[in-house]
């Protein structure tokens, strides 16, 4: 009984399968590196079917084709070029005079003749209006230009009244000190009608000042009119 027994396990252990489906069939410890490549097999092949089933061809999209548009060619001509002046060459003669326009409006009217200065009567049809005889007037005489003015010294003056000018009280806190020169434009009745400043101190309150001063308080002798210049000095102490 021992015997049949080692014998059958010992036949068993030759027999090999050469199906590979049965061997595929047999329990796990009969499996070989043939069922691994099976798997990877089945599951590409899996893939491949998922694959072609989920691909859609892309939509075609037909477009019509334009027509091709004839290239004309243009020929441009370009303008022709005005003719070239010569420059004329400049004349050293002078301008005409210009005729001499006279302000009086040109009256029409018909003048008959003074029958005292002549021996015949001259026929006029029509009313008869005199006129005199108008002119243009002449020009204005030109006027002479006034006098040099003079420097003028009230210490030597023969008589007037020329006070001497007070320190402003605002230039004197200020400490504004200069000197200045009037100009002086003194009227037949001694009154003192354009006093300008000449030469600045340097202090618009001074100049101010001085002229005020001159054009109220100082009186000269009647006479002609006269043209003065004077210097006025501001000094502190």
């Amino acid at each position: 009984m021992t015997m049949s027994l080692s014998t059958t396990a010992d036949s068993a252990r030759e027999y090999s399968l050469s199906d590979d489906l049965a061997r595929l069939c047999l329990p796990q410890e009969y499996a070989d590196s043939s069922r691994t490549l099976a798997w990877v097999n089945s599951i590409c092949f899996l893939f491949l079917v998922v694959g072609l089933i989920g691909l859609k061809p892309p939509k075609v999209v037909i477009k019509a084709v334009s027509e091709p548009v004839e290239i004309i060619p243009v020929v441009f001509t370009p303008p022709e070029e005005p003719p070239q002046t010569q420059p004329q060459p400049e004349s050293n003669e002078p301008p005409p005079p210009a005729e001499a326009i006279v302000d009086t409006p040109v009256v029409a009217t018909v003048v008959a003749a003074d029958p005292a200065s002549v021996a015949f009567a001259v026929p006029v049809k029509g009313p008869v209006t005199v006129v005199p005889a108008r002119y243009a007037a002449p020009p204005p005489a030109s006027q002479p230009a006034p006098p040099k003015p003079t420097r003028f010294d009230p210490n030597a003056a023969p008589g007037g009244t020329f006070p001497d000018p007070p320190y402003p009280r605002e230039e004197l806190l200020a400490r504004h000190q200069g000197q200045l020169t009037l100009s002086v434009i003194v009227e037949a009745d001694g009154t003192a009608s354009s006093v300008t400043v000449k030469d600045s101190s340097g202090y618009p309150g001074l100049d101010r000042h001085a002229a005020q001063w001159v054009k109220t308080r100082w009186r000269w002798l009647p006479g002609p009119v006269r043209y003065y210049y004077m210097p006025f000095v501001f000094r502190l102490q």
